[in-house]
């Protein structure tokens, strides 16, 4: 324990001053989100439903998985898993009813090695490929690389940890995470990264590592009071930014076990991605917001302005079936909120989102 404290604690405990202004900017964007949520309990439970979705579809199609968000609804609708007898679709139910579990009960999911094991295990739930490793560590080694044609390995992007020392390694891990979490020895999301970093460096799973990870940082997100997680999909962040997400890894990852050991570029690539993820919350907010200082018509009007980006009176009108006069008396507040902006002049007016 000594040995992994040391190493763990050298990666994160003179971290750069940008990443510093970084770690002060999400928590200053966490208490305006929390100090603000006024959502109704309709209004959060389908951002949490919707969040699910995207997650589940998301974290599995980083891993190849090729259902859409809308195939993914559907199977959370209720549909029987034996109507979907492909891979991808088992590993999305997996997915979808262990992220639920960590929305649901997060402040009873302590991290604990036992933890880790059951999720795995509720992960792999419908992978009837994987019943011999569910819920244990890898007996076999194995590699993280990119997936040729054929769905072999065709490029080693780093090595993992040997099978016979993914036990020590793990209980390392997760004795000095939970420890330096409980005593606050070091910002939670220095904590929270370097567990993410190392633990997809161990590689522990045969299987569904990298969806365990994404699992793990939702989980660890809420118990650290990041509650704007379950709002806004972490995984569809990772997703749209894989590469971005792989070479940080391998930057990261490739030093480990040298004299010149780092989690900067993961550092880097991580913390950008809660930030983006807790500014994108915080918009939500502001849609709460918005709805409550304008009338039906002129939310519609506005509604419709935030989905198209930009739109002519005329063809607002059109769409919205709201009769011109008072489209423009609608466009009119919500430039002087300072929602949008009119570009242009005459019939060749249109009016663009901010």
């Amino acid at each position: 324990m000594a040995d992994s404290t040391h190493k763990f604690d050298h990666r994160i405990s003179t971290p750069e001053p940008h990443i510093v202004a970084l770690l002060g900017t999400i928590d200053g964007i966490r208490g305006e989100f929390t100090s603000g949520l006024r959502m109704t309990p309709q209004a959060i439970t389908n951002l949490k439903r919707s969040t699910l979705i995207t997650s589940a579809g998301a974290s599995t199609r980083i891993e190849g998985a090729k259902l859409t968000d809308k195939e993914v609804e559907k199977i959370m609708r209720g549909l029987s898993i034996s109507t979907f007898a492909d891979r991808d679709s088992r590993e999305v139910q997996g997915y979808l009813e262990t992220l639920q579990n960590v929305f649901d009960s997060f402040q009873a999911l302590p991290l604990r090695e036992s933890v880790i094991t059951s999720l795995h295990k509720q992960l792999l739930k419908y992978s009837t490929k994987d019943d011999t490793h569910r819920g244990t560590y890898k007996k076999k080694e194995n590699t993280v690389g990119i997936l040729g044609p054929d769905g072999n390995v065709a490029k080693v992007l780093f090595k993992t940890t040997p099978a016979y020392l993914t036990a020590k390694e793990m209980q390392e891990l997760v004795e000095w995470t939970r420890e330096a979490l409980e005593k606050s020895r070091f910002h939670p999301l220095l904590i929270i990264a370097n567990f993410i970093v190392e633990f997809l460096k161990i590689h522990p799973f045969e299987d569904g590592n990298g969806r365990l990870a994404r699992v793990f940082t939702n989980l660890l997100l809420l118990r650290s009071g990041y509650s704007f997680v379950q709002y806004v999909s972490h995984e569809q962040i990772v997703e749209r930014r894989k590469d971005e997400y792989y070479i940080a890894l391998r930057k990261s990852q490739e030093t480990f076990k040298t004299a010149h050991d780092t989690v900067g570029p993961w550092l880097n690539f991580f913390l950008s991605a809660v930030q983006e993820q807790a500014l994108k919350a915080l918009s939500y907010l502001e849609e709460e917001k918005i709805e409550d200082i304008l009338s039906p018509k002129q939310y519609e009007v506005w509604n419709y302005l935030s989905h198209t980006g930009e739109a002519s009176r005329g063809e607002i009108a059109k769409a919205t079936g709201i009769v011109e006069v008072t489209v423009r008396q609608a466009l009119n507040r919500l430039i002087a909120l300072g929602k949008i902006k009119r570009m242009g002049q005459g019939r060749g007016t249109r009016y663009v989102k901010m």
